[in-house]
């Protein structure tokens, strides 16, 4: 984080000369947009993803702060656990008022607002841009900047996940964008072995140590949503937040990940949250058809035993009917007999079809690569094959796919969902 040292010098520079200060850069270091295109210019993408830095832009930033359902005043105490450069606790003193003199406004703004990082320079970014909002908004610079760098001693360094209740007693609302990084798993209470989500791991924590009726608003990745592997954790927080699920989309332009809103009072709770839009009673595609991955995996099965029909992504136009396979391969594992349909397993919400799909209609059993899903029909039938096609092209499947997983790959579980009747 050496290198986000020069932009903590531009603020400092900043303060030093508020009164002939451009204005212009002024707004744009307050910007909550222009943050995250800063930490782009000195990080790689991958750099971003290790410490699970994204800053929270202005849109986002808006909806958490309005999702906070206790307003936000002066006998707050308002928590980011993973605060970054500081994005979510500047919308959060929006909600604050103003005195006159600096030093008073940031002496009332330093007992509402706490914020966490690992990195000092992060933090130091977020105190300086806390200093410059309260002068942009009029407050008179009436204090060296170690005075008033010294008000916001509730920001700090520190990890996160060391602190519990008896140090969150006083927290009455906590705001959070946590990493979205793979970490180890704690292997306590539901958790298995194993990698998971870091956003699912901080929130959890925090549920378990914030106090009853604290009020909270996190930005997280849709895979907590959505992903079979976090049915416990979604168990887990609907037993104790009285909350609400709000699917966002798209975490911004340049980060191809989808998040969601979830929002709330901490409370034991016997009411679920709503996690997917309610459907009525429907028959699943896996009443009439079996679903499983391709069993073969090109990169590690050798290419011997015998030789099969071979279907892959690539040789399988969508919507088509295949009664013949231009390739063929050599394969020991199992074999799938037609008829079937495969659909891809990489899809996105921006694509025109979640469920994009090939009937194999071939002579012989056929090896299917892993990269598809395999949906063969309990009839055998090619009437049932054709009735699916026309199922998974429709509106009805991309808005039903793109309500249950909005990560960029389907699983057998949510094929298996999919409304057939």
């Amino acid at each position: 984080m050496n290198q986000l040292y020069n932009t903590n010098n531009i603020l400092e520079s900043l303060f030093e000369s508020f009164e002939y200060a451009d204005t212009a850069q002024l707004r744009l270091v307050l910007d909550l947009d222009h943050s995250d295109e800063v930490l782009r210019q000195y990080l790689s993408i991958d750099e971003m993803r290790e410490i699970g830095s994204f800053f929270t832009g202005q849109k986002l930033s808006s909806l958490a702060v309005k999702g906070l359902c206790n307003a936000i005043t002066f006998d707050s105490v308002v928590l980011d656990p993973t605060c970054g450069a500081g994005n979510l606790l500047i919308e959060c003193s929006r909600k604050l008022g103003i005195k006159n003199s600096l030093l008073e406004t940031l002496k009332l703004w330093g007992n509402v607002l706490c914020g966490f990082d690992l990195f000092e320079s992060f933090i130091r970014a977020t105190k300086m841009r806390l200093i410059l909002e309260a002068l942009d908004r009029g407050a008179k610079k009436d204090c060296s900047l170690a005075e008033a760098l010294s008000q916001f001693g509730n920001i700090k360094v520190m990890d996160a996940m060391y602190l519990h209740s008896e140090e969150l007693k006083n927290i009455t609302h906590a705001i959070m964008n946590p990493p979205f990084s793979s970490w180890d798993s704690p292997e306590v209470n539901y958790w298995k072995k194993g990698k998971v989500n870091s956003a699912g791991v901080v929130l959890d924590h925090y549920i378990r140590n914030l106090p009853d009726e604290c009020v909270i608003s996190a930005i997280l990745p849709d895979v907590l949503r959505s992903g079979s592997r976090y049915e416990e954790w979604r168990s887990y927080t609907s037993n104790n937040l009285i909350g609400n699920c709000e699917v966002i989309g798209r975490f911004n332009k340049k980060t191809d990940v989808d998040v969601f809103l979830l929002t709330g009072l901490l409370k034991t709770s016997n009411e679920n949250i709503s996690w997917f839009k309610s459907l009525q009673e429907y028959t699943p595609v896996s009443e009439f058809f079996d679903v499983c991955i391709g069993p073969l995996v090109a990169y590690r099965d050798p290419e011997k035993g015998p030789r099969y029909p071979y279907v892959h992504p690539k040789n399988a136009p969508v919507w088509e009917t295949l009664k013949e396979l231009s390739e063929t391969r050599e394969f020991t594992g199992r074999i799938i007999e037609p008829p079937f349909v495969v659909i891809r397993r990489t899809s996105s919400p921006s694509d025109k079809s979640r469920a994009s799909a090939t009937i194999i209609a071939t002579a012989e059993a056929v090896a299917v690569e892993n990269h598809l899903i395999v949906i063969r029909p309990k009839s055998s039938t090619i009437k049932d094959c054709k009735k699916l096609l026309k199922v998974l092209k429709s509106p009805k499947t991309n808005d039903f796919l793109n309500d249950r997983m909005r990560c960029r790959h389907l699983t057998v579980g949510i094929v298996k969902q999919i409304p057939f009747q």
